[in-house]
């Protein structure tokens, strides 16, 4: 579970800890990890798998680039929830004219504006389990019956894939967010959910627009970390364009000019800022 260049600069420390309680002969030479020490390596293989803090020394900086990438895709994903979240207070006044209209279950939609500050704050398992609130809505959906709960879940791909991502990254090692600067993100994002929730149906439009315009931000500051977390964003969108093209049939010659931007995004390379390798801090 542990990589490679971890047990190669550890292994001595690691066998010295498992054999720490073990003192009878019998227990040392048939017994297992108990579920407490595999939790614990578990734990240890996605802090150095996704590698950040200054406890690990000689991480390959590959390793530093992935569990960074990672981070901003939690990050992004947090982000897509804020704007979901807004888009859909906006449409109970506006579609369905009030909460009188709207199932009590929904209420699990309003889920990122907690899981966003509490996150921002350090309160990582707040903003985990918050995140997972609208996720595990997705899952349920996936067994009811019917082409609609499956294209629903097909659209909230983004959603599942980043929260995972959210999960993994932001372990207890991961570095503390710029609060202040991702702020302003947030703000963003609930302005553009207010947008997406008046223009109903262009939802989709909108987000891809947004990621290609984000890609270019990116490219032009030479941010490759949130470069390459745009580009694994927007191959996540590709999903229902695609299914909405084969399996629908619905070939719009606006969402055919969004998937081909898409795949642009996808596939130009990221430009860093330097060629330095990121420190662990």
């Amino acid at each position: 579970m542990l990589p490679r260049w971890y047990r190669r600069d550890r292994e001595e420390e690691m066998v010295g800890i498992f054999l720490a309680e073990r003192e009878d002969d019998l227990d040392l030479e048939h017994s297992w990890p108990g579920w407490g020490e595999t939790w614990a390596v578990l734990g240890l293989a996605v802090r150095t798998h996704l590698a950040a803090g200054a406890a690990l020394t000689s991480v390959p900086a590959k390793v530093v680039w992935r569990g960074e990438v990672v981070r901003a895709l939690g990050m992004l994903g947090l982000l897509l929830g804020l704007y979901y979240a807004t888009a859909a207070v906006v449409q109970v006044f506006t579609l369905f004219g009030g909460l009188d209209a709207v199932a009590w279950w929904r209420v699990v939609e309003l889920a990122p504006f907690v899981a966003f500050p509490a996150l921002l704050s350090g309160r990582r398992t707040l903003a985990k389990v918050a995140a997972g609130a609208p996720a595990l809505l997705s899952v349920v959906a996936l067994g009811q019956p019917g082409p609609a709960a499956l294209m629903w879940t097909v659209f909230q791909l983004p959603s599942l894939v980043t929260f995972a991502c959210l999960c993994l990254g932001f372990h207890r090692d991961a570095p503390v967010l710029p609060a202040r600067r991702l702020l302003w993100w947030g703000g963003g994002a609930v302005v553009l959910g207010v947008v997406g929730g008046v223009a109903a149906g262009a939802g989709l439009l909108l987000l891809g627009l947004i990621t290609v315009g984000a890609r270019v931000f990116a490219f032009v500051r030479g941010d490759a970390v949130f470069g390459r977390a745009l580009s694994l964003f927007a191959l996540l969108q590709l999903v229902p364009l695609v299914l909405l093209a084969v399996a629908w049939d619905e070939a719009v010659m606006s969402r055919t000019v969004l998937a081909v931007l898409l795949v642009l995004v996808v596939v130009l390379p990221v430009r860093r800022r330097s060629k330095a390798a990121p420190q662990v801090t």
